[in-house]
Protein backbone atom coordinates (compact mmCIF):
# COMPACT_ATOMS: atom_id res chain seq x y z
CA UNK A 1 0.00 0.00 0.00
CA UNK A 2 1.31 3.40 -1.15
CA UNK A 3 1.19 6.53 1.34
CA UNK A 4 2.29 9.92 -0.28
CA UNK A 5 4.37 11.91 2.50
CA UNK A 6 3.99 15.06 0.57
CA UNK A 7 0.20 14.74 1.62
CA UNK A 8 0.79 13.13 4.57
CA UNK A 9 3.16 16.26 5.90
CA UNK A 10 0.47 18.82 6.53
CA UNK A 11 -1.31 16.27 9.32
CA UNK A 12 1.91 15.71 10.72
CA UNK A 13 2.40 19.73 10.59
CA UNK A 14 -0.50 20.26 12.24
CA UNK A 15 -0.24 17.85 14.81
CA UNK A 16 2.90 18.60 15.43
CA UNK A 17 1.97 21.90 16.77
CA UNK A 18 -0.74 20.38 18.22
CA UNK A 19 1.79 18.68 20.43
CA UNK A 20 3.84 21.89 21.03
CA UNK A 21 0.73 23.72 22.14
CA UNK A 22 0.16 20.84 25.03
CA UNK A 23 3.87 20.50 26.05
CA UNK A 24 3.18 24.22 26.76
CA UNK A 25 0.08 24.17 28.80
CA UNK A 26 1.47 20.99 30.58
CA UNK A 27 -0.86 18.71 29.36
CA UNK A 28 -0.18 15.11 28.49
CA UNK A 29 -2.07 13.99 25.52
CA UNK A 30 -4.59 11.10 26.04
CA UNK A 31 -3.18 7.94 26.60
CA UNK A 32 -3.14 4.71 27.83
CA UNK A 33 -0.64 5.06 31.37
CA UNK A 34 1.38 1.70 31.28
CA UNK A 35 2.35 3.01 27.58
CA UNK A 36 4.03 6.20 29.45
CA UNK A 37 7.39 3.71 30.78
CA UNK A 38 7.48 2.37 27.05
CA UNK A 39 7.82 5.78 26.49
CA UNK A 40 9.97 6.46 28.86
CA UNK A 41 12.62 3.34 27.38
CA UNK A 42 12.08 4.84 23.87
CA UNK A 43 13.07 7.84 24.03
CA UNK A 44 15.96 7.13 26.63
CA UNK A 45 17.41 4.71 24.14
CA UNK A 46 20.35 5.72 22.37
CA UNK A 47 19.41 4.40 19.03
CA UNK A 48 17.49 7.23 17.61
CA UNK A 49 16.41 5.19 14.99
CA UNK A 50 13.80 2.94 17.05
CA UNK A 51 11.91 6.28 17.65
CA UNK A 52 11.93 7.63 14.46
CA UNK A 53 10.89 4.49 13.01
CA UNK A 54 7.58 4.32 15.32
CA UNK A 55 6.62 7.82 14.29
CA UNK A 56 6.65 6.77 10.92
CA UNK A 57 4.71 3.85 11.22
CA UNK A 58 2.28 5.97 13.33
CA UNK A 59 1.69 7.83 10.32
CA UNK A 60 1.06 5.35 7.98
CA UNK A 61 -1.66 3.76 10.73
CA UNK A 62 -3.36 6.62 11.25
CA UNK A 63 -3.33 7.18 7.25
CA UNK A 64 -4.19 4.25 6.24
CA UNK A 65 -5.57 1.69 9.09
CA UNK A 66 -5.47 -1.08 6.82
CA UNK A 67 -1.53 -0.85 6.73
CA UNK A 68 0.33 -3.51 8.62
CA UNK A 69 3.17 -1.35 10.28
CA UNK A 70 5.21 -3.98 11.16
CA UNK A 71 5.85 -4.64 7.32
CA UNK A 72 7.83 -1.19 6.19
CA UNK A 73 8.70 -2.68 2.95
CA UNK A 74 5.87 -3.11 -0.51
CA UNK A 75 7.65 -6.80 -0.75
CA UNK A 76 6.11 -7.96 2.44
CA UNK A 77 2.71 -8.21 1.03
CA UNK A 78 -0.49 -6.55 -0.16
CA UNK A 79 -0.84 -4.83 3.43
CA UNK A 80 2.92 -3.57 3.70
CA UNK A 81 3.44 0.16 2.86
CA UNK A 82 6.90 2.14 1.67
CA UNK A 83 8.10 2.77 4.86
CA UNK A 84 11.28 4.46 2.82
CA UNK A 85 8.87 6.73 1.61
CA UNK A 86 7.54 7.66 5.27
CA UNK A 87 11.11 9.04 6.63
CA UNK A 88 10.27 11.31 9.08
CA UNK A 89 13.83 12.66 9.98
CA UNK A 90 13.67 15.46 7.48
CA UNK A 91 10.93 16.65 9.41
CA UNK A 92 12.53 15.92 12.82
CA UNK A 93 15.56 18.36 11.66
CA UNK A 94 13.35 21.10 10.31
CA UNK A 95 11.62 21.82 13.19
CA UNK A 96 15.43 21.05 15.63
CA UNK A 97 14.85 17.70 17.07
CA UNK A 98 17.56 15.58 17.69
CA UNK A 99 17.43 13.18 14.55
CA UNK A 100 19.84 10.44 12.88
CA UNK A 101 21.69 11.66 9.79
CA UNK A 102 20.45 9.44 7.79
CA UNK A 103 16.98 7.38 6.84
CA UNK A 104 15.06 6.64 9.87
CA UNK A 105 15.17 2.53 8.57
CA UNK A 106 18.90 2.95 8.36
CA UNK A 107 19.43 0.76 11.72
CA UNK A 108 17.37 -2.20 10.33
CA UNK A 109 18.76 -4.65 7.92
CA UNK A 110 16.75 -4.47 4.28
CA UNK A 111 13.54 -6.05 4.05
CA UNK A 112 13.01 -5.86 7.81
CA UNK A 113 9.81 -6.50 9.86
CA UNK A 114 9.10 -5.36 13.09
CA UNK A 115 9.11 -8.84 14.76
CA UNK A 116 10.56 -10.03 17.74
CA UNK A 117 12.97 -12.59 16.08
CA UNK A 118 14.57 -9.15 14.84
CA UNK A 119 16.05 -8.33 18.02
CA UNK A 120 18.71 -11.37 17.73
CA UNK A 121 20.59 -9.14 15.19
CA UNK A 122 19.97 -5.79 17.04
CA UNK A 123 22.38 -4.45 19.90
CA UNK A 124 19.92 -2.42 22.22
CA UNK A 125 17.10 -5.00 22.92
CA UNK A 126 15.46 -3.01 25.58
CA UNK A 127 14.81 0.00 23.11
CA UNK A 128 13.29 -2.50 20.61
CA UNK A 129 11.08 -4.38 23.07
CA UNK A 130 9.90 -0.35 23.76
CA UNK A 131 9.36 0.01 20.16
CA UNK A 132 7.42 -3.57 19.58
CA UNK A 133 5.71 -2.53 22.74
CA UNK A 134 4.45 0.65 21.22
CA UNK A 135 3.57 -1.12 17.54
CA UNK A 136 1.33 -2.89 19.71
CA UNK A 137 -0.45 -0.44 21.17
CA UNK A 138 -1.09 1.05 18.00
CA UNK A 139 -2.32 -2.51 15.90
CA UNK A 140 -4.87 -2.49 18.55
CA UNK A 141 -6.04 0.70 19.05
CA UNK A 142 -9.19 2.37 17.21
CA UNK A 143 -8.40 5.37 14.68
CA UNK A 144 -8.86 8.11 17.73
CA UNK A 145 -6.26 6.41 20.02
CA UNK A 146 -3.85 6.21 17.00
CA UNK A 147 -4.42 9.86 16.61
CA UNK A 148 -3.79 9.99 20.67
CA UNK A 149 -0.59 7.91 20.30
CA UNK A 150 0.93 9.63 17.65
CA UNK A 151 0.18 12.83 19.35
CA UNK A 152 1.85 11.41 22.48
CA UNK A 153 4.95 10.67 20.42
CA UNK A 154 5.05 13.93 19.12
CA UNK A 155 4.43 15.53 22.60
CA UNK A 156 7.75 13.54 23.94
CA UNK A 157 9.85 14.67 20.40
CA UNK A 158 8.70 18.09 21.39
CA UNK A 159 9.88 17.46 25.02
CA UNK A 160 12.94 15.67 23.61
CA UNK A 161 14.07 18.66 22.00
CA UNK A 162 13.34 21.30 24.87
CA UNK A 163 15.98 18.97 26.72
CA UNK A 164 18.04 19.78 24.13
CA UNK A 165 18.19 23.07 23.51
CA UNK A 166 20.56 24.79 25.86
CA UNK A 167 19.93 28.56 26.13
CA UNK A 168 22.80 30.15 26.55
CA UNK A 169 23.42 33.11 28.32
CA UNK A 170 24.04 36.85 26.98
CA UNK A 171 27.48 38.23 27.81
CA UNK A 172 26.70 41.76 28.91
Amino acid sequence: MNIDYQQALPRLEQMFRSAEELYLQQSIPDINPSLIPIADDLFKSPTKSYREALLGCSLAKLLNPAINIRHPYINHGDDAFNGRTMDVNPFLRLWHIPASKGPYLATFRRSVKFVPETAQGLRNKKGYQAFLSYLEALEKATSEEIKNLLLYLLYRFVQLREEHNIQLMRVN
